[in-house]
């Protein structure tokens, strides 16, 4: 696979050291035990350590050109199973048993990729993802700093985020533009608060960040709440609205979605 082109429009850069290599299947802690689901496995670099280390790998390539390359290469590693498909199509809902994800994601799809694992989270243990670091700096955001936002409330809501190590530009081929690092994503059991309803709780928090440089009570009128139910805000739940969106936590976030959509 020496003289593959990497196509920009799939966001491929390939990761070959094998330093890193290990370094992310070590964050993921894969033993024989696992069931691996790789997205993106690209040259089959980081594949070939994860089957050497898990029960199985399935992973899931889009780039058509690489399907053959890749399943030749692991011919012999019974282990390991190469299917084309899009990760944002594949029915995740259909996998049996516990997964971990381990993944390259292409810069220009992690988010929607994520927001699909988090959809079918049911199905797995882990998410160990390398990122952009900025994407992955806004994940583990606190509240409070500029980072913080849709993204980090949506995964703090169903995982606990932690950063595992940086990977420099300069160990990708071809040389991404930024560093990456690799994020580690533990699904919780339950969300990280009660809620009455999910699709209301994202709701509100999307509208709250759709202008963030704006207090909830403007950002928050697109969602065509009373004026009276607006004005008992403070009262009800202790929040503000001349706050800005940042500033709220999960477990705040929560108790506006409740009391402002039921």
């Amino acid at each position: 696979m020496s003289t593959f082109r990497a196509k920009k429009s799939l966001g491929q850069n390939f990761l070959k050291d094998p330093y890193y290599l290990d370094k992310i299947v070590d964050s993921a802690r894969i033993t024989s035990h696992d069931l691996v689901l790789e997205i993106g496995p690209g040259l089959g670099h980081l594949t070939r350590v994860l089957a050497a280390r898990a029960g199985r790998v399935l992973a899931l390539e889009l780039d058509e050109r690489l399907i053959p390359l890749l399943r030749k290469d692991f011919a012999e590693c019974r282990n390991v199973e190469i299917v084309q498909a899009d990760a944002l199509e594949y029915p995740y809902a259909g996998l049996s048993d516990k997964w971990k994800v381990v993944a390259n994601l292409p810069y220009y799809l992690s988010t929607p990729i994520i927001q699909k694992l988090l959809n079918n989270r049911e199905r797995f243990d882990t998410l160990t993802l390398m990122l952009q670091k900025e994407v992955a700096d806004r994940i583990a955001s606190p509240p409070g700093v500029k980072e913080y936002g849709y993204l980090s409330v949506l995964v703090q809501l169903y995982a606990e985020p932690h950063i595992e190590f940086l990977v420099p530009a300069g160990a990708f081929t071809p040389r991404p533009d930024v560093d990456s690092a690799v994020i580690t994503l533990a699904l919780r059991g339950s969300p990280a608060v009660s809620l009455r309803d999910e699709g209301s709780f994202l709701r509100v928090v999307k509208a709250a960040f759709s202008q963030r440089r704006k207090t909830l009570r403007n950002s928050l009128k697109q969602l065509d709440v009373s004026k009276e139910k607006m004005e008992a805000v403070l009262d009800r739940t202790g929040i503000d609205l001349g706050r800005r969106a940042e500033t709220l936590n999960v477990e705040e976030f929560a108790r506006l979605a409740d009391f402002l959509l039921f």
